[in-house]
């Protein structure tokens, strides 16, 4: 079972922390404690997971000595989940032996905290813990996301791609990547300025995100360049969704300037049983919006040039 502390007058911006104990004085003891902050709880590992599962929560303080799934394995689970193994946590227990604290650690905890509490201390390992989380979270952000469009970067790309392809061979997925490239930006830079340029590149990259469902991975890869992965449907749904794209570009005002007009050209493939690997998929799709650049007589878009 779980259940969620309601406070009114919590900021949005208050850190969501997540208390596993199947003790519940333990539990009131943190509730009251942690005033300032947004907390759930749950008091076994399975409810521990269903809850981390619905919201990610910020921070978890997880009590080891749990019946039928401890906090190791809790821990564990989590830590196995690439949309959750960033979460710090927090182990609580009443044993103090260094074989158990060195568990915790290797299992990735963060920290490990002996019952019973110091209030004081619990605040400021908590706030230590929240602060570097977040910290963390800043510089991934610096790493790994392209600063003027908001989404990921050729580096980000690169060290997500290969894993998205490998599941997608193991699990017998079907995988469609495009290649999305602006046609004549350099133009559109030299007539009406960089910073023209640039809200075009963030007026694609919001349409892309309206117009498409369900992406997987959504990266630009340099200057007008970007590489779209979507998995799990059809090479037919994945077109339509392009075809889609294609006509919201072409109708949408994507800078200050309506005279700045913008399309696109698209190459797209799809996973076949003959590519080792991601960077297979990225040449064919290259020489496909090479295709499509080359074989275009308007400036609006042919579909057949993305088939």
């Amino acid at each position: 079972m779980h259940t969620t502390l309601h406070n009114q007058h919590l900021s949005p911006k208050k850190a969501h922390i997540l208390v596993v104990d199947d003790n519940p004085g333990d539990i009131d003891i943190l509730l009251e404690l942690l005033q300032g902050y947004d907390v759930r709880t749950a008091t076994d590992g399975a409810s521990a997971l269903e809850s981390v599962a619905m919201e990610k929560p910020d921070l978890i303080l997880l009590d080891i000595n749990m019946p039928d799934m401890d906090g190791f394995e809790v821990c564990r689970q989590i830590k196995a989940n690439e949309d959750t193994q960033d979460i710090p946590i927090l182990f609580l227990s009443s044993r103090n032996d260094v074989d158990n604290i060195v568990k915790g650690f290797e299992l990735g905890g963060a920290d490990y905290v002996t019952k019973p509490y110091l209030p004081q201390e619990m605040i400021a390992r908590i706030q230590t813990h929240l602060q570097l989380s977040e910290t963390i979270s800043a510089l991934n952000r610096l790493v790994y996301l392209d600063h003027l469009s908001g989404i990921a970067n050729r580096r980000s790309f690169f060290t997500k791609a290969p894993k998205l392809f490998e599941d997608a061979t193991k699990k017998h997925i079907p995988l469609h990547l495009f290649m999305i490239d602006m046609d004549n930006f350099k133009q559109i830079n030299d007539t009406y300025g960089h910073s023209i340029g640039d809200k075009v590149i963030q007026g694609l990259t919001e349409c892309v995100q309206k117009s498409v469902s369900k992406i997987d991975i959504f990266a630009r890869l340099g200057g007008d360049e970007f590489v779209l992965v979507l998995t799990g449907i059809s090479a037919h749904q994945a077109h339509q969704q392009l075809k889609q794209l294609m006509l919201n570009v072409q109708e949408a005002s994507l800078s200050t300037i309506s005279s700045a007009k913008v399309t696109i050209s698209i190459g797209m493939v799809s996973k076949k049983d003959q590519d080792n690997n991601i960077e297979d998929l990225l040449i064919r799709a290259d020489a496909r919006l090479y295709k499509s650049k080359i074989t275009k007589n308007t400036l609006h878009y042919q579909q057949d040039h993305i088939t």
